[in-house]
């Protein structure tokens, strides 16, 4: 769970517990003011018969008697007489149950008067008649309501101001992290100039801020001294790689006859080796090249001629593999013409490697509804594991693909080609389904492309 979602449940939580605060302690003050009438009625109700005499002898009713706010009436063979009336309610009558007579102070609605509920106390008197004693519960149950208004209004008072609080704490604290990590996620994606906006303020954001720009920083330069490493380090390599190569064709033809054979298979073994390093080496070059999004001069040139002339190449390549090209008659770009066909190019010679030399190979190119050009190379031979496709294109990665050839390969022709795409900012993947042809593609954004095909 984020802390945005832990704050948003602990103000939920707060919402809850205010409001059942306050009904508690509304609760709790109404029983209250409900003791005060209770206990009035039992003063009264200790001597019902002197109350009543009083009240029928007609005895002066004033607000010190204890009868000025009290319903006082008499149960004679059912029915209620009333006795004594509350001065603000006179035209008061109390519902009393005759088969349940409350004989402690209950609460009951009222059959006349203003007063929508009473506390009522019925006592039973000789010769079959019952006292009734009942106050009214209006000013109680508007004290409890003026409670639970007030209370309310604490409690919004209070919840604004600790919305006001999480507010402050996302903008200084969780909006900060938000947009570190969207700058991270875009980082990884390979936004490589991206940086972090530091948080204004000493906040713990701000001090991640300052430490992820801080770490930003050198792994950049950390990545360019590999750069400028990988780019010396082949540099270096060239001159004793060429002075190699040429040394052993030399000597290959300088030996005695007897001993030509046996030097020259060495030599030629010594040749191979430095063809390879040699090969290996440029392929760093490109890597390095495309890492620093080095492309050379973008010019328009025609998909379809790159896709007929490398068609043609690899026939003559292998002359017993079938190659179809398909594309329209005319696909314009606009791209480093160079590294595109470098890229195609590998693509194909990673199909002829991996795939018996009868495998047809298609290579095909089209213009998609949102303008990019998908360019694929199409092999029918034996398919990938599912698990490496995701890492085909990673540096000196190789897969046993299961084609029954070996690959000849360094790992590092399909990380150039992803070099390639990506400084076009283009797409690439490959795709192998279960009994279908595999396929590894790329795609040039509409940015690149010049004109119509």
């Amino acid at each position: 769970m984020t802390l945005r979602a832990r704050l948003l449940a602990a103000l939920v939580v707060l919402i809850v517990a205010l409001g059942a605060s306050g009904v508690v302690v509304t609760l709790v003050q109404r029983d209250y003011l409900y003791d005060q009438l209770d206990q009035q009625l039992n003063e009264v109700a200790a001597r019902p018969r002197a109350a009543l005499q009083r009240l029928l002898a007609g005895a002066q009713v004033t607000p010190t008697s204890g009868y000025a706010d009290m319903y006082v009436g008499v149960i004679v063979d059912g029915t209620l007489t009333t006795v004594q009336a509350p001065t603000e309610d006179p035209e008061l009558v109390p519902s009393v149950p005759l088969d349940r007579l409350p004989t402690t102070p209950t609460t009951r609605p009222t059959l006349a008067g203003e007063a929508s509920s009473v506390r009522v106390l019925a006592l039973e008197l000789p010769r079959g008649r019952v006292a009734v004693f009942a106050l009214s519960t209006t000013r109680a149950d508007a004290a409890a309501g003026r409670l639970m208004m007030t209370l309310a209004l604490v409690a919004l008072v209070v919840l604004a101001v600790v919305a006001l609080v999480a507010w402050w704490v996302i903008r200084l604290g969780l909006r900060p992290i938000k947009q570190m990590t969207a700058a991270a996620d875009a980082i990884s994606a390979g936004a490589k100039d991206t940086r972090i906006d530091v948080a204004p303020g000493a906040t713990e954001a701000a001090r991640l801020g300052q430490a992820l720009n801080a770490m930003i920083d050198t792994t950049r330069e950390a990545e360019a001294k590999l750069r400028r490493f990988v780019a010396d380090a082949s540099h270096e390599l060239r001159t004793p790689l060429t002075t190699l190569r040429g040394y052993s064709a030399l000597h290959s033809g300088e030996l005695e006859p007897a001993a030509l054979a046996e030097v020259s298979d060495a030599m030629r073994r010594i040749n191979q080796e430095a063809a390879r390093m040699t090969h290996i080496v440029d392929d760093l070059l490109d890597l390095t090249a495309m890492d620093e999004q080095r492309l050379g001069e973008l010019t328009a040139f025609d998909l379809r001629t790159v896709l007929d002339d490398l068609a043609g190449d690899l026939r003559v390549v292998q002359p017993m593999r079938p190659i179809e090209v398909d594309c329209p008659e005319s696909l314009m770009v606009t791209a480093d013409h160079h590294r595109i066909v470098q890229a195609v190019a590998a693509l194909a010679g990673n199909a002829l490697r991996h795939t018996p030399a009868a495998t047809p190979v298609w290579l095909t190119a089209a213009r998609r509804s949102d303008g990019a050009v998908r360019v694929a190379v199409v092999d029918h031979g034996p398919g990938i594991a599912r698990e490496h496709l995701p890492h085909l294109f990673e540096r000196f990665y190789r897969a046993d693909r299961g084609r029954g050839r070996a690959s000849g390969g360094n790992g590092l022709g399909l990380a150039i080609v992803a070099g390639i795409v990506t400084a076009h900012g283009g797409r690439y993947g490959a795709e192998s389904p279960p009994g279908g042809p595999t396929t590894f593609w790329f795609e040039l954004p509409p940015t690149t492309i010049a004109g119509a095909g």
